[in-house]
């Protein structure tokens, strides 16, 4: 029988412009290929509330799907709190990364009837179902329900090693609003998993669940890859191509056959990120030649003893140094990543950080303030040794911009500024990064750049 399912994606004070949930996208798909009718919500603002729950009500869902990052769930438990009043019988359930790794949330989320543990999609095909056929589906693998004070989590199923019999994430009907033109370009992720143990990242934690002590990557085919860029072409404008994988590429047969194939079937400009250790002459070699102009490389800390030890990053100033030079050699532009603001971090430590990246010329850099996501291993420090002021926690969405930590709120306010004036730091002889800083996104820079551009043209010979 068919059924009605909505699907609710909370991007509220987002740090940056999410315009694609590859979860979401994908269990629609899966509903939708069981026979279902499947809408997307994105909710930006508590203020989209009373219509979120008009449309609901409207649309009569049998389930409210949800999912959450850390950052997130506080929205995500007021929204569904207030769907279980308005709609009473309808499932509501949440997944992604933050129940994974966390899956005691669910009791504090009485507006939850269950969470979806890991990666779900086998689990959710029965959980559909179970629905359609009335029968009950707690006891389904991947499944968290409340267990009188706690919560019982079933045994998961065995991670999928090839991720290709998946259908592809829904993009038609996707609610991308005007998202892809401001943004310019359309993600695709091929593979799940990242090998590396980075003590403030979710992919150990995701391991842990599993039993595992590494989240190692599987891969979509590299046809099927190819194959879902071009469905994406024939139903909408890709003018450029985002890889959204943790780390793209890492099996070297994999990505030589996708870098071929998208060179001769794809012809469109490519954005990916890497690691620095990860990077050689063969590989950029293949990239260049498929069309990337920008690799987005995790620096993290300039600083030896917290890149290696807070964040167990293993990686050495020679290796970055090196990456960033070697896609200069190849033409490819770069975007550098860091993070301030971790436990134990000092000033002049965050300095080297500046003073590296200076040194490593990106094309672009940016900042990010440390977050402690609980299941992961600097995260469970942090609370575990009191270290996070929890009344700013439990209602804290400013997420990489702000501090959840305790420090004195002098130092709190400096690594925001930190954060709002990186740009300036890192390229301080730049006058024209530093005039997109005080004019960028107003009709002023606009102005400064139609100047500019008349200037140029009057100059011409």
């Amino acid at each position: 029988m068919r059924m009605n399912i909505l699907l609710l994606y909370t991007n509220i004070n987002g740090f940056h412009e999410d315009l694609y949930s590859f979860g979401i996208a994908s269990i629609a798909s899966l509903a939708r290929s069981a026979g279902h009718s499947v809408r997307i919500r994105i909710v930006r603002s508590a203020a989209e509330y009373p219509a979120v729950l008009d449309e609901a009500a409207a649309f009569a869902p049998r389930m409210v799907g949800f999912t959450s990052v850390s950052s997130q769930f506080v929205f995500v438990k007021e929204l569904a709190q207030a769907v279980k009043a308005r709609l009473g019988e309808a499932l509501t359930i949440c997944g992604g990364v933050h129940p994974t790794i966390n899956p005691q949330c669910l009791a504090g989320a009485a507006g939850l009837d269950a969470l979806m543990v890991g990666e779900s999609e086998l689990s959710f095909q029965e959980l559909l179902a179970a629905l359609d056929a009335g029968r009950d589906w707690r006891g389904i693998d991947n499944i968290a329900t409340r267990d009188g004070d706690g919560v019982k989590v079933n045994p998961l199923k065995p991670l999928l090693t090839d991720l290709s019999p998946l259908p592809w994430p829904m993009r038609r009907d996707y609610p991308f609003g005007d998202s892809l033109d401001k943004i310019g370009y359309v993600p695709f992720m091929f593979s799940r998993g990242c090998p590396y143990l980075c003590t403030y990242c979710s992919n150990h934690a995701i391991a842990a669940a599993y039993g595992q002590q590494r989240n190692s990557p599987r891969y979509r085919s590299a046809e099927s890859s190819i194959q879902e860029i071009e469905d994406a072409m024939t139903h909408m404008e890709v003018r450029r191509v985002l890889i959204c994988d943790d780390i793209f590429g890492i099996d070297r047969a994999w990505r030589r056959e996708f870098c071929e194939k998208y060179a001769q079937r794809i012809r469109r400009p490519m954005l990916c990120l890497l690691r620095a250790n990860v990077m050689d002459d063969e590989f950029l070699t293949l990239l260049k030649a498929a069309g990337c102009y920008r690799i987005s490389i995790g620096v993290e800390s300039g600083n030896d003893f917290v890149r290696n030890e807070v964040m167990n990053r293993k990686m050495s100033r020679e290796q970055i140094v090196s990456a960033f030079a070697l896609a200069r050699k190849h033409g490819i532009g770069t975007m550098a990543i860091n993070m301030i603001g971790l436990p134990g971090e000092t000033e002049e430590m965050l300095w080297d950080t500046i003073r590296l990246n200076r040194r490593l010329k990106p094309t672009f850099s940016g900042v990010n303030i440390f977050y402690p996501y609980r299941g992961t291993k600097l995260g469970d420090h942090c609370f575990d040794n009191d270290l996070v002021d929890l009344e700013r926690y439990a209602n804290f969405s400013n997420e990489r911009r702000e501090s959840v930590l305790k420090l004195p709120e002098s130092y709190r306010a400096k690594l925001t500024r930190y954060h709002h004036d990186w740009e300036s730091l890192v390229y301080p002889w730049s006058l024209g990064r530093r005039l997109r800083r005080i004019f960028g996104g107003t009709r002023a820079w606009g102005l400064l750049r139609s100047v500019k551009r008349s200037v140029a043209r009057a100059s011409r010979p």
